[in-house]
C-alpha cells in the first residue's frame, strides 16, 4: 500500500473511530460486526507495517538497532478488533441469546475523548495550548490549498488565430455607395462605389514575475510547479480582462473601448420590480445587431450579479420565469445549469462591470491572435539574484484582438434601481 507515514497514522486513527461506530451500531448483527471489524483489522495491520518500517529505517540511519519485532497478537494489548469482540462477555451473551441478537462493545482501539482541561481547546502560533498541546505533533497534510479564481471564458468566444508579426493588419470595407436601381432604356445607370481602410492591431504584452530561493526549489518539490502555474494563471486572467477593457498598446485593444459598436441600450428596472426589462433590452440589442450589422449574435457576457437578478425574476404569482431551484419554468422539465438567454449562451465574468452586458457575434465579429503563447522562464542572473541565492521566474504572453465588424457588438447598460 503506497501511503506515507503521516497518512498511515491518520488512517489508523480513522479506523479506531470507524471501529467504535461499528460496535455501537445496534442495527448490525454480531456476524455483520465481526466481518466489518476483521476487514478493518487487515487495513490496520498494513498501516502498522508502514509505521514500523519507517521507525526501523530511522534507527538504522541513526546508527542504532532496528526496532524490535511487534509483540505477538496473543498479548492482550495487541489483540485485533475482531479477537477482542469474540472474547468479550457481551458477544458471548449475544450468542447464547440466539440468532439476530444485538450487543454493544467498546474496543481499546477506539478513539478516546480528550481528558485534559485545555487539550486542543485553543490554537496559537501553530501549536495547541495546554499540557497536551506542546507534546502533540501536527498532522501535516501534503500539497497546497490554492486560492480560487473565476474561470476564463471570454477570450475563447472569439475565433482563434496565430501571428508571427508584432502587427496584425487587415483591410476593411469602410463604406459602400448604392448604385443599383431600376433603369429605363437609354438612361444613365447608377454608379456604385466602395471605400476601403486598413486597420492595424499592435500586439500587446502581458507579463509578471516572482522570485524564489534556491532552497525553496530544492526542498519543496512542488513549489516551482505551483508558483509557475499560478503565474501563468495571472497572465491569462489579465489577458482576458484586457480583451474586454484594454485601452490599446502596451495592453490589448479591448472590445468595450472600440468605436463603431452598436448604440448602447439603457434600461432602468425600477426598484427591481421587473428584472425581465433587462432581458428585453438585451433582445433589443440582439435585433439591432441582426438588422444593421447582419451578424447573428452568439453570446452575452455579463457580470454574475446581473445574471442573478435576471435568473431570479418571478411573475406576480411568485413563480420563477426561468424555473425554480428544483424544476424547469412553471414545473415543466428539470432544473438546468446551462446559462442561456434568448437562445444565446450567457458567459458570466466578474471582469465586466456590474450593470453592463455585452451582446455580440464573437465568432464572426472578431479574432484573437497569439504572437506568443504564455511562456515561463527561470534565471538567477537578474539584479543580485546570484549572490542572494534567488531565482526569478517570469511568465509572459503576446496577443492582439482584431475586431473585423465592430457593429457585431453592442452593450446594454442596466440600472437595478
Amino acid at each position: 500500500m503506497s501511503v506515507s507515514v503521516i497518512e498511515a497514522k491518520a488512517k489508523m486513527r480513522d479506523l479506531g473511530t470507524k471501529a467504535q461506530a461499528v460496535v455501537n451500531d445496534d442495527s448490525l448483527t454480531a456476524a455483520e460486526k465481526m466481518k466489518t471489524l476483521e476487514d478493518y483489522h487487515k487495513d490496520l495491520k498494513s498501516y502498522q507495517d508502514v509505521v514500523a518500517i519507517d521507525e526501523s529505517a530511522k534507527r538504522l540511519m541513526a546508527g542504532g538497532e532496528a526496532a524490535p519485532e511487534a509483540k505477538s497478537t496473543s498479548d492482550p494489548k495487541f489483540k485485533s478488533i475482531g479477537r477482542q469482540v469474540i472474547e468479550s462477555a457481551a458477544f458471548k451473551n449475544a450468542q447464547g441469546a440466539g440468532q439476530g441478537s444485538r450487543f454493544s462493545f467498546s474496543s481499546e482501539l477506539a478513539t478516546k475523548a480528550a481528558v485534559t482541561v485545555d487539550e486542543g481547546t485553543t490554537i496559537a502560533n501553530g501549536q495547541l495550548n495546554g499540557a497536551a498541546g506542546v507534546l502533540a505533533l501536527p498532522d501535516y497534510l501534503p500539497g497546497i490549498v490554492d486560492i480560487r479564481f473565476a474561470p476564463l471564458s471570454v477570450a475563447q468566444l472569439f475565433a482563434q488565430g496565430a501571428t508571427t508579426s508584432p502587427i496584425v493588419s487587415y483591410v476593411k470595407e469602410a463604406s459602400e455607395t448604392q448604385g443599383a436601381a431600376a433603369t429605363s432604356e437609354k438612361t444613365r445607370k447608377g454608379q456604385a462605389d466602395a471605400a476601403f481602410a486598413r486597420v492595424n492591431e499592435q500586439v500587446g504584452k502581458v507579463a509578471a514575475f516572482f522570485k524564489i530561493t534556491d532552497e525553496m526549489l530544492q526542498d519543496v518539490e512542488q513549489a516551482e510547479s505551483f508558483l509557475s502555474s499560478r503565474l501563468i494563471a495571472q497572465v491569462a486572467r489579465e489577458e482576458e480582462n484586457e480583451s474586454l477593457n484594454g485601452t490599446g498598446y502596451p495592453a490589448l485593444n479591448g472590445i468595450l473601448g472600440r468605436t463603431g459598436l452598436q448604440t448602447a441600450i439603457t434600461v432602468n428596472t425600477g426598484t427591481l420590480a421587473d428584472p425581465m426589462l433587462a432581458a428585453v433590452a438585451i433582445h433589443q440589442q440582439v435585433t439591432a445587431i441582426r438588422t444593421t450589422a447582419f451578424v447573428e449574435p452568439d453570446a452575452v457576457v455579463m457580470n454574475p450579479l446581473d445574471w442573478q437578478n435576471i435568473q431570479l425574476a418571478r411573475d406576480k404569482n411568485g413563480q420563477f420565469y426561468q424555473g425554480g431551484p428544483f424544476t424547469g419554468a412553471y414545473g415543466t422539465g428539470g432544473y438546468s445549469n446551462v446559462a442561456a438567454l434568448w437562445g444565446l449562451r450567457v458567459v458570466q465574468s466578474p471582469r465586466i462591470a456590474a450593470g453592463t452586458a455585452l451582446v455580440g457575434g464573437f465568432q464572426e465579429g472578431g479574432q484573437f491572435f497569439r504572437r506568443q503563447g504564455v511562456t515561463v522562464e527561470l534565471a538567477n542572473q537578474n539584479e543580485d539574484d546570484f549572490v542572494n541565492n534567488l531565482i526569478t521566474v517570469r511568465a509572459e504572453s503576446r496577443s492582439a484582438l482584431a475586431v473585423y465588424r465592430p457593429g457585431a457588438f453592442g452593450t446594454v447598460a442596466i440600472t437595478w434601481a
